[in-house]
């Protein structure tokens, strides 16, 4: 049987390579997704925390790349229902953010902390008292000092991933449920073309459970915590590891949508969610593997910690818990752009607990590389602090 072709494939169908077909799509690229559909994906667990102003680093490359990330989010949507998707089920909401210091003894951390991002941000993020921290998070117990961020943001990891298949599905991706085997050189090259031109010389050849052939004009690796194995296949190191997160789920009996997200410096945070639900997370598991149980552990410590600082979620019933193996690559950077040794070989991963913040935008940022700019224009630019060369 002839192989089946397209434009562009993309192995990995979380939010990451979901969003890259999308935008590829867009630009009227032939697209495939290969989806193993493991077990653990981070977009089906993470708590959603899109908060850009509140990011504790300094680095200028990173602090620009979160705020366009966060100015990304309502752009999407807005093309995703111009596209006839709903979008209810991504749960987006500017619901705001508190930035909290628990005791006295964390000033250490903490005021150098609210003195970066208070300057920073421009007034947009100030100091409140505990008392007022109170009144729009009311289950929170004392506290010593609160930041508070109004444009922080929260999205559903499942529902965006859900919302954006299907508005690539109307825009022409195929998608293929399993695992890629191989990757080899087709012969040819050249950019992946869309819009009316003439499409690309089929570059690569990939193979699909060791027995489906593809051939492509364009590979894109977006396997989040799983990339390193697809790294071995093309024999480049992708030096992304699994880092287990369990998120525990409470429902109350309180209308908890219009309550902010709470962060505390120095342990777990609170993600409320319209109807009472509000997600305690997570923990941060290093050497766990590709496990996705939950853990009498893991349960341990989330509960514990969650009513510390929110003791008025005491007789909060247990909902569930999920887990994610976030995608961390060895020097906690994400790893976007071309593979060093490869003609269109590309590569979106290692966004560690930032995927749901920057998947988007960084996808995007490579659909441009890989299909040009709309009109012609230049693609922006990928920062070079995230080029996969570097660990070659």
């Amino acid at each position: 049987m002839a192989a089946a072709r397209c434009d562009v494939a993309i192995a990995g169908g979380g939010l990451v390579g979901l969003s890259a077909a999308y935008e590829l799509a867009t630009r009227g690229a032939q697209v495939t997704v290969i989806d193993a559909s493991h077990p653990g994906r981070a977009t089906d667990a993470g708590a959603g925390i899109l908060a850009p102003d509140t990011y504790a680093g300094d680095e200028t490359f990173w602090l620009e790349m979160a705020r366009r990330a966060g100015e990304h989010y309502p752009l999407l949507l807005e093309r995703l229902e111009a596209d006839g998707v709903g979008t209810e089920g991504a749960g987006y909401a500017r619901c705001g953010l508190l930035s909290v210091g628990l005791r006295e003894s964390e000033d250490t951390w903490f005021a150098p902390f609210a003195d970066r991002v208070t300057r920073r941000s421009g007034g947009q993020v100030r100091e409140i008292t505990p008392d007022a921290a109170s009144a729009l998070f009311p289950p929170l117990g004392a506290v010593h000092r609160v930041l508070h961020s109004p444009d922080a943001a929260r999205i559903d990891g499942r529902g965006m991933a859900a919302a954006v298949h299907q508005a690539s599905e109307r825009r022409g991706v195929r998608f293929v449920s399993g695992t890629v085997s191989g990757i080899s050189a087709a012969g040819g090259g050249g950019r992946a073309r869309g819009g009316g031109g003439s499409p690309p010389r089929m570059a690569h050849h990939v193979t699909i459970n060791d027995h489906e052939d593809l051939l492509c004009g364009a590979l894109v690796v977006a396997g989040g915590a799983w990339s390193a194995a697809l790294g071995e296949l093309l024999g480049c190191p992708l030096p992304i590891t699994p880092t287990k997160g369990q998120i525990v789920h409470l429902g109350t009996t309180r209308e908890s949508a219009g309550w902010p997200i709470v962060q505390p410096l120095l342990t777990h945070y609170l993600v409320p969610w319209p109807g009472g639900r509000v997600a305690c997370g997570g923990t941060f598991e290093v050497g766990a593997g590709f496990s996705a149980t939950v853990t009498a552990a893991g349960l341990q410590e989330l509960l514990r910690e969650c009513l510390v600082v929110a003791p008025g979620l005491a007789d909060a019933e247990y909902l569930f818990t999920r887990v994610g193996l976030r995608p961390t690559s060895s020097d906690d950077r994400p790893v976007v752009g071309a593979v060093p040794g490869w003609g269109n070989v590309w590569v979106a991963t290692g966004h560690g607990a930032n995927g749901l913040l920057l998947g988007p935008y960084t996808a995007a940022l490579l659909a441009a590389q890989i299909a040009g700019g709309p009109g012609g224009t230049p693609p922006p630019t990928v920062p070079p602090e995230l080029d996969p060369a570097r660990f070659s």
